[in-house]
């Protein structure tokens, strides 16, 4: 293993080094949690709660978009319910106008009328044929609704029934007389959720259902809308039924208050055992790729506590406010903000790359100056559909139109017209292609992980200043935070391959961006100050940054440039710092001594060469390079 990272430090660069460096350690302490907490927590951890969700859906002609919606959508709202930890059925019942002779019809998979399987109930709903509603426009929701209420509820399941119709109830239904009976019916079959997907303009005939069974009413005009869709909010939907029936579970005592307090605890622990694990093999990194021994207990130690109580911190806070996002009011509104922030940064800092002008800002400038703009247009387009989603066929495009402007306008100040113009086409014409990567993310539900690993990432980046000499503080902590973000993207991502292995794999990722972008900080800052250039042989050479903080030549432990004792060099044979302007070699008294130096101190310039037994040292400039090799 010691050869194979030999060879390593030779061929790759720092930042793919450390990358793997820390991918190796943040494994290794995942495997370690992984026995440690997570088989045992799950072993101990009482069965997930049951909610059994039944669909009253409307299967009128009008209906098929939403019909087609629930059949596209089905699986990412499966994919929110089981995210909460919830065990789920579901089921269906379709419905049209009893008193034209057209009766309800009940979903059956292998004899029930609920399903786990959401390829299943997936497959049945895309079966269902479209015709009749009768002559007059109401529906026989009322009775669709009771019998939804009759079906085989699990005895310990949340129940919750979710009607979808475009109509109105007929008032009196075949069986149902009034919307007061549903309401009483619902409720002495212990409902516990009545979520209605109505439209606006039928609120008032739908009124007095929910007095007796809480829930939810969304808007059927908006879901079906151009701008999101109905399999778009269905997974919204199944994020509310879930969240409710979290809240209602915890207000009853069944989903005890101690677990979320356990869990804290518990991730608080994991997220600490990772952050030994990517701060030892850092440490151990740049020990190895300065030639050091690995590492000294006093490393290990202090290492150890540092980077537990960071871990635990950072843990303990992106879990907390994980579990406080289902507070949030409107939180669908605030994820397309997000959302388009997202893109807009992804789009500026690609661009940054080509573009002089945003290229002055620097990656992190573009990130945020695009982040602010995506922010801005998606507010507009919010604003936009809010008030003109009555406009079925032209809302959505004037709502991308009101992005585009603003997006346009925001790239226009930053980097000339042309490209403002080419900002605000791209919106226009493939607005959609831009958010693809993350329409279904929701990313709200997501935040709580990805403030975790980016604090985890600040914390470590923060500590390597003791083990990385002359590092700056502010580089140092964007370059951790950006790591943390990245590697908690690739550790939601690692997820669908299954607890342990998504766990593991997860933390790969997470170890790799947070070394990769470490070190990429430190190369950025290489990249613009004077540096000490190491030669160990021929073939290689590492870089040292100078500053206030002098950089130790000697045969002691703590030397970052570590001598050979034998050759006659003592523990601290010189030390190189900046004072100033000016880098400066100070000898030590011992080795001047012995060497019968007349002068213990020199002031080096950039190209000055000094050479240790077989190490040679150089005093090396970024911006004197590049004018080297422009002559």
């Amino acid at each position: 293993m010691r050869h194979f990272f030999c060879s390593l430090r030779q061929k790759l660069s720092k930042p793919l080094l450390f990358g793997i460096y820390g991918a190796t350690g943040c494994l290794l302490a995942a495997i370690f949690a992984a026995f440690l907490i997570v088989q045992p927590s799950q072993k101990n951890s009482p069965p997930p709660p049951q909610v059994d969700i039944m669909f009253a859906l409307d299967i009128t002609t009008s209906m098929q978009g939403e019909i087609y919606g629930v059949q596209q959508g089905i699986r990412d709202f499966a994919t929110q319910i089981s995210s909460k930890n919830l065990d789920s059925q579901i089921g269906l019942i379709a419905f049209r106008d009893r008193f034209a002779g057209e009766e309800p019809t009940i979903l059956t998979f292998k004899n029930d009328s609920f399903t786990k399987d959401s390829n299943d109930f997936r497959h049945q709903v895309g079966q269902l044929g479209l015709n009749g509603g009768g002559a007059d426009e109401p529906e026989s929701s009322l009775d669709a609704l009771t019998l939804a209420a009759q079906q085989p509820f699990r005895p310990k399941a949340t129940k919750v029934i979710l009607l979808i119709t475009d109509a109105p109830p007929k008032v009196p239904d075949r069986e149902t007389q009034s919307l007061a009976s549903a309401a009483s019916f619902l409720q002495n079959k212990k409902i516990n959720q009545l979520h209605l997907v109505i439209q606006d303009s039928e609120r008032s005939a739908f009124e007095g259902l929910q007095s007796a069974v809480p829930g939810e009413i969304f808007s059927l005009s908006e879901a079906a809308s151009g701008r999101s869709g109905f399999e778009r909010i269905l997974p919204r939907i199944g994020q509310t039924i879930a969240e409710t029936t979290i809240q209602g579970l915890q207000s009853t005592g069944k989903y005890s208050s101690n677990q979320a307090g356990l869990l804290t605890i518990t991730t608080a622990i994991s997220t600490g055992i990772l952050a030994i694990g990517i701060a030892l093999a850092l440490i151990i990194g740049q020990n190895h790729y300065q030639h050091r021994r690995l590492l000294t207990l006093s490393e290990a130690s202090v290492s150890t506590f540092g980077s537990l109580v960071a871990g635990m911190i950072a843990g303990a806070t992106g879990q907390l406010l994980f579990s406080q996002i289902a507070n949030i009011p409107n939180p669908e509104n605030i994820e397309i903000i997000i959302k388009w922030a997202f893109a807009g940064a992804l789009f500026t800092g690609i661009m940054s790359l080509f573009i002089p002008q945003l290229k002055k800002l620097q990656l992190s400038g573009a990130l945020l100056a695009g982040g602010i703009s995506g922010a801005l247009a998606g507010g507009g387009l919010l604003l936009t559909a809010n008030s003109l989603g009555h406009f079925f066929e032209i809302g959505g495009f004037l709502a991308q139109f009101a992005a585009a402007l603003i997006f346009g306008f925001c790239i226009q100040l930053l980097a000339g017209l042309f490209f403002g113009l080419v900002a605000g086409l791209t919106v226009i014409f493939f607005g959609q292609l831009l958010l693809l990567p993350i329409l279904d993310v929701s990313i709200l539900e997501v935040g709580g992980r990805i403030v975790c690993w980016a604090i985890l990432g600040l914390l470590v980046g923060g500590g390597t200043r003791f083990f990385v000499p002359n590092l700056q503080l502010s580089k140092a902590l964007f370059g951790g935070t950006i790591g943390g973000s990245l590697g908690a993207i690739g550790f939601i991502i690692a997820a669908i391959f299954g607890d342990i292995a998504g766990l593991l794999l997860g933390a790969a990722v997470l170890g790799f961006f947070i070394g990769l972008m470490i070190a990429w900080a430190e190369q950025e800052q290489l990249n613009s100050e004077t540096y000490l250039l190491v030669h160990w042989a021929p073939t290689e050479k590492t870089s040292l940054l100078l500053g206030t903080k002098p950089i130790l030549i000697g045969s002691s432990p703590n030397a970052q440039i570590p001598l050979n004792a034998s050759e006659g060099f003592t523990p601290v044979t010189a030390k190189i710092y900046q004072e100033g302007g000016n880098i400066v070699m100070q000898f030590d008294l011992e080795y001047a001594t012995s060497r019968k130096m007349k002068k213990m101190t020199h002031e080096l310039n950039v190209g000055d060469c000094r050479k240790f037994g077989n190490i040679t040292i150089e005093v090396q400039s970024s911006i004197n390079k590049q004018i080297k090799n422009y002559a």
